[in-house]
């Protein structure tokens, strides 16, 4: 049994003890440093890599998506500080000069303005637990087919975590396709066993069950409890559950499609917290959900007939005859009888699942993200997938500081296919942050309706009724092709209607703060798009004739509101009460001097043109915030007379500034936002003492540790 102490020390170095493959195409050296003004030594910090594992050119699913992800999950103390960060790539087409972000933009530019080297190093703070995307591109490679291929480096900052030292190293030494994991036990992936035994593998999970992940721990498996309802299940740790393997057909409880998740659970007091979670089969066509909780969509195993989900995909018209499959926590069974049986199922957030800083990265259509369930929560997560990233598909469901990277398919924030028929309701989705979103790519030929695939939306198909949804800052930093693309359907494709064949309509839903920095990525065949069901059958009535009621949409797209000519609307009568206005931002835009009537570029007062030519933004405020949020652009040139923008680099001296009648220069100063720690920027004050680190005041004190990988060796 490893000691208390191991753990204590792994979980705060957890970010220099990976063993999981890496890349060395990016260098990440890290410290905790006092505060922002303050530095720190750097110390060496060992990296992941994930890349497209299907190859060639002839698998649709994967959407022309390639690149790699590589990754490393690093930790703020409890006590306090902030990680100073220093990154290099040697991708050869990575480069600062045209700009450098740490994304979410809104969140890392109040941390100050990064310091550059050579076009290939830049030094930042990270201030606060999160996912951050570190990329040396300029903000228009996002509007390209370049941004398919690209080569990602994220950032996983999470809180402190501590391994019981009673936990039970769970053994690689198996020849069972499932291994049950308690009741009642306390158990830990350890970093320097290896789990993988070339071919899946399922662990089921039962009643005050605790699962643990080294740090490091790269499991071949997947967490599943779809044949029972389970009370009392944490899943912790910052290692890797990685659905690696193709699964053997409709084995129930194990690889029927229930279980198609790396973490597929029922029950109430579910907890996951810091797991990555991957699906890296490199077979065309493997499908499987990053991570379902009491999904509202699939039922309790049946032995004698394993659950398809096709059946969800029947098109007999007005509908099929659902079997009577036994529901787990839906109000519901499959075929609208009632269920009888709510035994650990959870009745408010108190008992609800608890979803925290899980990663999920996937790579094929059909691989989609975290859907957590009713009275289920989702906090301080990330989401990359080809599909769609958001689930929120069930009542009393809340999703806060989500960040998400879509890919080539799919809807980032998703509002339902084939639920079952139950009410939905009351559902919260609060400051999700969309990186990028390739869906451009596909959204003329995929889904089959007119709008493509937008931000926010959903082709709906269930007789579930919706209500009271609610959106908030919903922030879009790159290339998107559209806002929202929403149709109600009786023919969806994926789809659970009434036994009269109606669909559920979607009624009071609110986005209050949706935010594109960019104009859409203009193309054919997809638009902003709003319909109900057009043809509802005569029993379908009232709130199941499938219309869209009383949306209210307030928005800034690059400075300007969505008016309704900005929506393809085909059946204004299935669309009533729609509310459109402008949202004011509610992030600043940061602190600036203004030299009216000035001019700045390289030899009058500025070090670096980032622009070489201007681009036209809608007003100063959209040109101030190209700037901020470019951590390597500490200044903006603006002319008014046609809205000309362009981003400078080191406008250290005002005086040497260009006279002009025509432009106006705005310097980055910044102290509002950074407490005025010296504007945020890196000096040369570094911490006395910086290299101790006490995980426990009365135990254990790592002193003077020169390169904290050779720490990791002593520890181990």
């Amino acid at each position: 049994m490893r000691s208390a102490g191991y753990y204590g020390l792994l979980s705060i170095f957890l970010f220099i003890c990976a063993r999981a493959s890496a890349n060395d195409t990016y260098t990440v050296r890290a410290c905790v440093a006092k505060s922002l003004k303050h530095t720190c030594t750097l110390n060496a910090v060992t990296t992941r890599f994930t890349e497209q594992p299907v190859k060639g050119d002839n698998c649709d699913p994967t959407q022309d998506q390639g690149g790699s992800v590589t990754w490393a999950d690093l930790t703020i103390p409890d006590s306090g500080g902030v990680l100073m960060v220093e990154v290099t790539t040697s991708y050869p087409d990575h480069t600062s000069n045209g700009g450098f972000y740490v994304r979410p933009s809104r969140r890392t530019r109040q941390w100050g303005r990064a310091q550059l080297s050579g076009g290939k190093t830049a030094t930042f703070y990270l201030a606060e637990t999160g996912q951050y995307s570190v990329e040396f591109a300029s903000q228009a490679f996002w509007r390209t087919n370049a941004a398919l291929s690209f080569d990602a480096l994220m950032l996983f900052v999470n809180p402190e975590l501590s391994i019981p030292s009673t936990a039970k190293v769970i053994s690689d030494d198996t020849t069972e396709a499932a291994v049950d994991l308690g009741p009642n036990e306390v158990y830990v992936f350890a970093a320097d066993y290896t789990y993988d035994w070339g071919r899946d593998h399922v662990f089921k999970v039962h009643d005050n069950t605790q699962v643990f992940f080294e740090p490091g721990a790269h499991v071949r498996a997947r967490i599943v409890q779809t044949e029972k309802k389970v009370d009392n299940v944490l899943i912790s740790g910052y290692g890797i559950l990685d659905a690696h393997y193709d699964l053997e057909p409709d084995v129930v409880g194990i690889s029927d499609d229930n279980t198609h998740q790396n973490i597929g659970i029922y029950g109430k007091n579910i907890r996951v917290h810091g797991v990555t979670i991957l699906n890296t089969n490199p077979k065309c066509h493997a499908w499987g959900y990053c991570l379902n909780i009491n999904a509202n969509w699939s039922p309790i195993g049946d032995p004698s007939d394993p659950f398809g989900a096709d059946e969800l995909q029947d098109q007999t018209l007005p509908a099929p005859s659902y079997k009577p499959r036994q529901a787990h926590c839906q109000e519901k069974n499959m075929d609208d009888s009632p269920n009888t049986n709510f035994q650990n199922c959870p009745t408010s957030h108190d008992d609800g699942q608890e979803v925290t800083f899980v990663k999920c990265m996937t790579w094929q259509m059909g691989q989609d993200g975290i859907n957590a369930g009713k009275y289920g929560t989702v906090d301080n997560s990330f989401v990359r997938v080809i599909d769609d990233a958001l689930k929120p598909w069930d009542s009393n469901g809340v999703y806060t500081n989500v960040t998400i990277w879509q890919q080539t398919l799919g809807w980032p924030i998703n509002f339902g296919w084939w639920n079952w028929n139950q009410a939905d309701e009351n559902t919260l989705l609060e400051d999700i942050y969309v990186i990028h979103n390739h869906n451009w790519h596909s959204s003329a030929g995929w889904p089959e309706t007119m709008s493509g695939q937008c931000t926010i939306g959903a082709i709906y198909g269930s007789g579930a009724v919706k209500k009271n949804y609610k959106l908030k800052n919903i922030f879009v930093e790159t290339a998107a092709s559209c806002a929202v693309g929403l149709e109600i359907s009786k023919t969806a494709y994926n789809r659970h209607p009434t036994s009269d064949g109606c669909v559920g309509s979607m009624i009071d839903f609110e986005i209050d703060g949706l935010f594109f920095d960019e104009d859409f990525k203009t193309g054919s065949g997809y638009d902003n798009f709003i319909s109900g069901e057009t043809n509802p059958y005569p029993a379908c009535t009232g709130e199941l004739s499938g219309k869209v009621e009383g949306m209210k949409i307030s928005s800034n797209i690059a400075g300007k509101a969505l008016a309704e000519s900005d929506f393809v609307i085909p059946a204004s009568d299935t669309v009533s009460g729609l509310v459109l206005t402008k949202a004011v931002d509610p992030k600043s835009n940061g602190s600036w001097g203004e030299n009216p009537g000035k001019n700045a570029y390289v030899g009058k007062g500025a070090a670096f043109d980032i622009d070489s030519d201007g681009v036209v933004v809608a007003g100063l405020e959209q040109c101030l915030e190209r700037c901020y949020s470019d951590l390597s652009c500490d200044c903006a040139v603006y002319k008014s007379q046609d809205g000309s923008c362009w981003k400078r680099r080191g406008c250290e001296d005002s005086s040497i500034f260009e006279t002009s009648v025509l432009h106006d220069v705005y310097v980055y100063d910044g102290a509002s936002e950074d407490e005025g720690t010296d504007n945020g920027e890196i000096n040369d004050e570094d911490d006395a003492g910086n290299a101790a680190i006490t995980t426990n005041p009365s135990a254990w004190v790592i002193a003077s540790c020169i390169a904290i990988q050779v720490c990791c060796m002593i520890w181990l």
